[in-house]
C-alpha cells in the first residue's frame, strides 16, 4: 500500500472549549490513485490533508508515505521529504508577485531532483502564451495553472489539493479539474483532493466521507465520471 494513515487524532484549544477535529481517522491508497476527501465545512478535511502533508502534527496516530512513517521524522527530516516527494494546490495560489509563469514553475523546478521538463510542462498546462507574465497579469484559472505547474514539476509521489477550485467560475473550474485529471494520466500522479462538492468527488477513483472529524464512509467509486462531463 501506497499511504498508511492510521487512527489519526487531532484536538484544537482545552478544556471546555476543545474541539475534536479528527477523532481516530484511518484509510490507506494504492499509488496513482485519485482520492476525495468529501465533506461540509469544519468536518476535518483539510486538516486531515495538512496532515498527511507534513504541514500540522497529529496529536496521534500514524502516516506512512511509501513506507516512511512522518511522525518519526525530525522538522528537517519533514521539510526534506515534503520538498522530494510532495506537490501542495490550494485555493489561494500562493505565487511569487514578481516573477513570471515560466519563473514560478521554476521554483518548483529548483526544489526537485527529479524534475519534470518545465517547457513540456507549459504546454500540457496550455500557458504557453502566457509564460512570461507576473501574476497579476493572469485570472484566475491561469494563476491555478501556474500553482498546479509549480507542484506537478517537482515529479511528485503525492499531490495534495486543497479546495483547488474554491476560489474560480464554475467553467474555469471544469478546465482545472480536467487538468488535474490530465496530469494523474500523463505522469501518473497518486492524488488527494480536499473539497467539499458532491460533483467534483465524481471525478475520484474512490470517496472518503468525513463528519465531524470521522471518516463516517469509504468507499470506491463504481460510476467515474470524467471532468469535462461534469455539470457544476
Amino acid at each position: 500500500m501506497f499511504i498508511e494513515i492510521t487512527d489519526i487524532r487531532k484536538d484544537f484549544g482545552a478544556g471546555d472549549n476543545v474541539t475534536h477535529a479528527l477523532s481516530g481517522a484511518s484509510f490507506s491508497m494504492e499509488k496513482g490513485e485519485m482520492v476525495v476527501l468529501l465533506g461540509p465545512s469544519g468536518s476535518g478535511k483539510s486538516t486531515l490533508l495538512n496532515i498527511i502533508g507534513g504541514i500540522e502534527s497529529a496529536d496521534a496516530g500514524t502516516v506512512e508515505i511509501n513506507g516512511e512513517s512522518i511522525q518519526g521524522m525530525t522538522e528537517r527530516q519533514r521539510v526534506l521529504f515534503r520538498r522530494n516527494h510532495l506537490g501542495y494546490v490550494f485555493q489561494s495560489y500562493n505565487l511569487i508577485p514578481n516573477l513570471t509563469v515560466r519563473e514560478n514553475i521554476e521554483v518548483g523546478a529548483y526544489l526537485s531532483k527529479n524534475a519534470l521538463k518545465v517547457d513540456e510542462l507549459i504546454e500540457v498546462l496550455g500557458l504557453r502564451d502566457h509564460e512570461n507574465k507576473v501574476p497579476s497579469q493572469l485570472s484566475g484559472g491561469q494563476q491555478q495553472r501556474t500553482s498546479i505547474g509549480r507542484a506537478i514539476v517537482k515529479n511528485p509521489d503525492l499531490l495534495l489539493c486543497d479546495e483547488p477550485t474554491g476560489a474560480l467560475d464554475s467553467d474555469t473550474s471544469k478546465q482545472i479539474l480536467e487538468l488535474i485529471e490530465e496530469v494523474k494520466k500523463e505522469y501518473g500522479t497518486s492524488i488527494i483532493m480536499v473539497t467539499h462538492n458532491e460533483v467534483i468527488a465524481k471525478m475520484a477513483d474512490r470517496i472518503i466521507r468525513l463528519k465531524d472529524g470521522k471518516i463516517v464512509s469509504d468507499e470506491k467509486n463504481n460510476d467515474k465520471v470524467k471532468a469535462g462531463e461534469l455539470v457544476l
